[in-house]
């Protein structure tokens, strides 16, 4: 049995998340209790779709908001995205898309997605509702920052270009090395280098040029084409999701042991250490420590609080999540 305090501080950790899986489809256009409210933060839907359909054990309605946007609006979703995720943040948790995959390559007739089939085949057995299901999601109307990578998608087509563009203006024309943008966009280094360079060339980004050039592109001028764009924010949702999801499943498969709070503690900074870039987005400059081994898990809980006001941050959940509703 683990300890009370560990389990109670993840599940803290474990509601903001979905409450943050839940505003973030309403925003895009899934069709919850309640419309989206006000909001600035970038969607970064690859990193929703996995974290739902990961946290989507905690929270089955999850995995109907996945898959019926997806179905949907399948034709907006970067198959190369969701394939470096999964190779990357999200091994090893339960963001599983092969379910997925079937139903939108069959239903939704996008052959691309066959490429997230182990395999490339199709299944035996169709993965359908055992009963008439009415959809819970429509396109996306362009709501300012929210819908930004998507309205950009639709513009310009599904890759690498729109979304170092809405990526690079999520940071608010800070510059943006070449490590950094393939890190957030999870393209191949050169590929993003291509890409940036070809764009700046054509005046649509900005570049300092040089052996170690860095990009930025200028809200107010993306403003002027873009009118419904206010000040957009790019978070690294993508790590805080696959964060939460690798935690629960090592609990999970600690969950018949006798672990201490001290063990877990540690095993916690480990994981910590693993995704450094989203403490520091969270505001934890530092790994917490304790000097006293009884009391080991609270200077952890301390930082999951933190992780825990990030996942609020921006959410404006309002009234439309209802953790008790059926």
């Amino acid at each position: 049995m683990l300890p009370n305090a560990v389990l109670a501080s993840t599940e803290r950790l474990a509601v903001a998340a979905v409450r943050c899986a839940w505003s973030q489809w309403s925003s895009i256009g899934a069709l919850t209790h309640r419309g989206p409210q006000v909001d600035d933060e970038i969607v970064d839907v690859e990193a929703l779709l996995l974290g739902s359909l990961g946290l989507a054990k905690r929270e089955p309605r999850l995995r109907t908001l996945a898959t019926d946007w997806t179905l949907e609006n399948s034709g907006l979703l970067s198959i190369a995205r969701i394939r470096a995720l999964l190779e990357g943040p999200f091994a090893g948790t339960d963001a599983n898309v092969t379910e997925l995959a079937y139903r939108v390559s069959t239903e939704g007739r996008d052959a691309r997605w066959r490429a997230l089939i182990p395999g490339g085949k199709e299944h035996s057995a169709a993965v359908r509702p055992a009963k008439p299901h009415i959809g819970k999601a429509m396109p996306p109307r362009w709501r300012g920052a929210r819908t930004l990578l998507l309205q950009l998608r639709r513009g310009l087509g599904v890759g690498v270009k729109p979304d170092l563009i809405a990526i690079l203006l999520g940071l608010r024309s800070a510059w943006v090395d070449v490590s950094t943008l393939a890190d957030l966009s999870r393209y191949s280094i050169a590929g993003v280098r291509r890409a940036a360079d070809d764009m700046a060339d054509a005046g649509l980004i900005e570049t300092t040029h040089g052996h170690s050039r860095a990009y930025r592109a200028a809200v107010d001028a993306w403003q002027t084409l873009l009118r419904n764009l206010e000040s957009p924010i790019w978070r690294r949702r993508a790590d805080g999701f696959a964060f939460v999801l690798q935690w629960q499943r090592y609990l999970h498969e600690r969950r018949a042991s006798h672990d201490s709070e001290l063990s877990l503690a540690v095993s916690f900074g480990a994981r910590m250490t693993e995704f450094w870039r989203l403490w520091l987005e969270a505001g934890v400059t530092q790994q917490p420590v304790s000097d006293d081994p009884a009391n080991a898990w609270a200077s952890r809980d301390v930082a999951i609080e933190s992780l825990k006001r990030w996942f609020e941050d921006r959410a404006n959940y309002g009234d439309e999540y209802d953790a008790n509703a059926s």
